[in-house]
């Protein structure tokens, strides 16, 4: 019997796979070392639960006054502080009157609750992606998920109680909702982007078109009754000083834990290029740019995108990808969101028989990226960081196959 002779491409994949699993390894042993180490009080969540404490003790009037929360901070990390004195609250109102709860544990006791919901997202996370993407081999299945557990943004997520995968997964939703066309479930899925309200933007604007334009009304109403729903407790002075402290702290380079420069964003590549001194010039950019990013996002999706056209999955990954990348406040831990845009974009080259391999290749290489920027500060040329490199690339892939929709599309319409 013939003896089935194996390409050059399954055995790169085979000793890549093995390099993905030991990051599992490695990540898990990361984070049970910071836990070892007491190290969780110097996390994010900190922060968070610096707003819940607040409103569960009837501050949430005052929510974003930044002398007040240091203070909460100081009582509770003792000898511990944050540089800069304080890691600010800066989310919605509405996350800290929801999880307000929370405050009602100690802030370890707290955490680690925060970890097994985490956990329990992470295990929604894995089968919502099996069942997006069914008709995928198991193998491909199980390939997709280990790049995913092997993913340093999601051991960061872990690691500072962060909601990062609360985020990927309402991205995902939003898409599911969209391709089944639910748009009551895809407007409450957009408007949970919330939590960081600066990445509702871009995917907000794909929805404003006569395909979807229900997902943005049905986001506007549940955006508004949420609003006033936290207002009749907390008042509607804490939205007001939420807008106001949302411009200030995108002056604060290098302060209160903005650190501009380690984020993988247009906004973070430009402070390695031209540094903290042009502040000014770096906000006035990245702000532009992002502006257009939505204009441009709105005019791609104001083309007619049917629902069981190959276009929707391209279109939703760019637009993801442009999010995450554009960001304005986008740590390495957000882009756990890149999850979404690789994914879509490998089942579009899967659907149209595409060549795939390489980018099989590319996304099984990008855990180990990641990893090693995460404790490493090199940059390539000085200014660009490898995961940097990574987003760059991925978003040029895409472009060439938007510009090949195009002229597809152009030439069907055209006269024979």
């Amino acid at each position: 019997m013939a003896r089935i002779r194996k390409s050059p491409f399954h055995y790169i994949i085979q000793f890549l796979l093995i390099i993905n699993i030991t990051l599992i390894v490695i990540n898990v042993g990361v984070w049970f070392i910071a836990a070892h180490q007491g190290l969780f009080i110097t996390a994010d969540f900190t922060s968070f639960y610096t707003g819940f404490k607040m409103v569960l003790n009837g501050d949430g009037s005052s929510l974003y006054d930044l002398n007040l929360q240091a203070s909460y901070q100081q009582e509770l990390m003792g000898n511990i502080n944050f540089e800069g004195g304080l890691l600010p609250y800066v989310n919605p109102p509405i996350v800290a009157f929801v999880l307000a709860p929370m405050a009602l544990l100690p802030i370890n006791t707290s955490f680690f609750f925060w970890t097994i919901i985490d956990f329990g997202l992470l295990i929604w996370l894995v089968v919502l992606m099996n069942r997006l993407f069914i008709d995928w081999t198991t193998q491909e299945r199980l390939i997709m998920t280990i790049t995913i557990l092997a993913f340093w943004p999601l051991t960061h997520t872990f690691l500072l109680g962060q909601f990062s995968l609360l985020f990927l997964i309402c991205i995902l939703q939003m898409y599911n909702s969209m391709r089944s066309s639910t748009p009551g479930k895809g407007g409450i899925w957009l408007i949970l982007l919330i939590i960081k309200p600066h990445n509702l933007l871009i995917p907000g604007a794909s929805t404003l078109n006569k395909r979807f334009w229900r997902i943005a009304v049905t986001a506007v109403v549940t955006g508004i009754a949420m609003v006033i729903f936290s207002s009749v407790f907390l008042g509607i002075s804490s939205w007001l000083q939420y807008i106001q402290v949302l411009p200030t702290m995108s002056n604060n380079f290098g302060k209160f834990g903005f650190i501009f420069n380690i984020q993988y964003t247009l906004r973070g590549l430009l402070t390695n290029i031209m540094g903290y001194k042009q502040a000014n010039t770096i906000n006035v950019i990245s702000i532009g740019v992002f502006v257009g990013s939505v204009v441009l996002v709105w005019l791609l999706w104001m083309q007619r995108v049917p629902l069981e056209s190959r276009r929707l999955k391209l279109y939703f990954a760019f637009t993801i990808l442009l999010s995450a990348f554009l960001s304005l406040h986008a740590y390495p831990h957000d882009d756990l969101i890149l999850v979404c845009p690789a994914v879509l974009f490998y089942d579009y080259l899967r659907e149209n028989s595409y060549p795939r391999k390489a980018y099989s290749i590319f996304l099984l290489i990008s855990p180990l990226v990641f990893f090693i920027a995460a404790f490493n500060s090199f940059n390539l040329f000085g200014v660009f960081r490898p995961p940097v490199i990574i987003i760059l690339v991925l978003v040029a892939w895409m472009i060439y196959y938007l510009i090949l929709e195009h002229r597809v599309k152009q030439s069907s319409v055209l006269p024979a």
